[in-house]
C-alpha cells in the first residue's frame, strides 16, 4: 500500500470503521477551537479511509493529546484494567499507543497519540507529514491485529490461556516483538527512511543489554531477592524485543520493496550485518525466523504460535545463566552459581 493508492478513490473496499467512533482532541496549541475541530475531522477522515484496508470495526475512539501521559490516563479501560504508562527509558520516549479496552466482555481499542507526532497528518507538503502518517497507520494496524485475534481465536479471546505459569510470564516479553513487527512492517511504506532511526535504537539496546543483565545479576548475588532482579530482566528484555520488532519489521518491508528502495534496502542490510556481530547479534536472524508465523497468520488456532519466540527468549536467558520452568501457577527461575565467572 502507498499513499497514492490510499488517495485513489477507485474500487475502494467498504469502510469498516465503527459508526460510533469519535476523535477526542485534548488540549491544543492555541485558542483556535475551529482549527482543532478541523484537525479532528481530518483525523477521522483518514481513519475512515484506512478502514477500507484495515479492520477498524472495534476502534472505539482516537485520542489526540498535548499531554500524552494525561491522555493515556484519561482512557477508561474497563474491568479494572490499569491505566497505561508511556514507554520511557534512555533509548526512547513513547508517544503513541493502541490500548486494549473491555466493553461488555468484548475487546475494543482506543488509540492515543501525542499531538506533536500527528500534527502534520493532513499537510502532505510538510517534512514531518510522512512520519505522522506512518505513526497513525502503525497504531491502526495494532487495532486490526487485535480484531483478527478476538474474531478468530477458537472459543473467543477469554479462551486464549497460556499452557502454564511459565508461558504466562514469558509470552508478554516476546509479544512486544510480534506486535511491533506487524505494525511496523505494514506501515513502513508511509515513511521508509524512518527505519534508520529504529535501527540505531536497536543497536544501542543490543549493545547495552549484556552489561545491563550482568549488573542486575551481580546485585542479585548480593541481595538474593528474585522479586527485585526479575522485574529488571523483564523490563530490559521486553524493550529489546520491542526494538527488534520495530527495526526488523521496517527493514523487512524495505527489503520486500528493494526494487523501488534499492539504496535504502542495502543500507538496512549493511547495518543489520554490523549488529549481528554484537554478542546479542544472533537475535536478528533468530527473531526474523521466529516472527514469521505471526506475520503470515490468517486466523488464530492456539498459543503455540508463540513457541519459536519463546525458544529464542529461553536461549537468551540461558546465555545469562537463567533457566526457567513452570512451577505451580507461576515460573521458577534457576540461577546456579558455579564461580566468579557467573557474576
Amino acid at each position: 500500500m502507498s499513499e497514492t493508492e490510499l488517495l485513489n478513490g477507485e474500487s475502494l473496499p467498504p469502510s469498516s470503521l465503527w459508526e460510533g467512533c469519535v476523535v477526542s482532541i485534548r488540549g491544543w496549541e492555541n485558542d483556535n477551537e475551529a482549527e482543532a475541530r478541523e484537525f479532528g475531522a481530518g483525523v477521522m477522515a483518514q481513519a475512515r479511509l484506512l478502514s477500507r484496508y484495515l479492520d477498524l470495526s472495534r476502534l472505539e475512539s482516537i485520542v489526540i493529546g498535548i499531554d500524552y501521559a494525561e491522555a493515556l490516563a484519561s482512557v477508561d479501560r474497563g474491568e479494572s484494567l490499569p491505566s497505561a504508562a508511556p514507554t520511557s527509558n534512555e533509548y526512547a520516549e513513547g508517544g503513541a499507543m493502541a490500548l486494549h479496552v473491555l466493553r461488555d466482555d468484548e475487546l475494543w481499542s482506543v488509540v492515543v497519540i501525542w499531538t506533536g507526532l500527528v500534527r502534520q497528518l493532513m499537510d502532505d507538503q510538510h517534512p514531518h507529514h510522512n512520519l505522522a502518517l506512518q505513526t497513525f497507520v502503525h497504531e491502526l494496524v495494532h487495532v486490526d491485529d487485535l480484531r483478527l485475534f478476538s474474531r478468530t481465536y477458537p472459543g473467543g479471546w477469554r479462551a486464549a490461556k497460556s499452557r502454564n505459569g511459565r508461558d504466562t510470564v514469558l509470552i508478554p516479553i516476546v509479544h512486544s516483538l510480534e506486535s511491533e513487527y506487524s505494525a511496523q512492517r505494514r506501515s513502513a511504506w508511509a515513511a521508509p527512511d524512518h527505519g534508520i532511526d529504529l535501527l540505531d535504537m536497536l543497536g544501542r539496546s543490543m549493545a547495552d543489554v549484556d552489561e545491563q543483565i550482568r549488573s542486575a545479576r551481580l546485585a542479585y548475588r548480593v541481595h538474593g531477592n528474585m522479586d527485585i532482579y526479575w522485574p529488571i530482566v523483564t523490563e530490559r528484555l521486553t524493550f529489546l524485543f520491542q526494538s527488534l520488532g520495530y527495526a526488523l519489521g521496517h527493514a523487512d518491508w524495505v527489503a520486500s520493496e528493494a526494487e523501488e528502495h534499492a539504496e535504502l534496502a542495502q543500507h538496512f542490510e549493511t547495518k543489520l550485518t554490523e549488529l549481528a556481530q554484537l554478542p546479542a547479534g544472533w537475535l536478528i536472524k533468530a527473531c526474523r525466523e521466529a516472527v514469521k508465523p505471526f506475520f503470515e497468520l490468517e486466523a488464530w488456532s492456539d498459543q503455540s504460535v508463540f513457541d519459536p519466540l519463546l525458544d529464542v527468549l529461553e536461549q537468551l536467558l540461558n546465555q545469562h545463566g537463567m533457566y526457567t520452568r513452570a512451577e505451580g501457577e507461576g515460573i521458577h527461575v534457576d540461577m546456579p552459581y558455579t564461580g566468579w565467572h557467573d557474576l
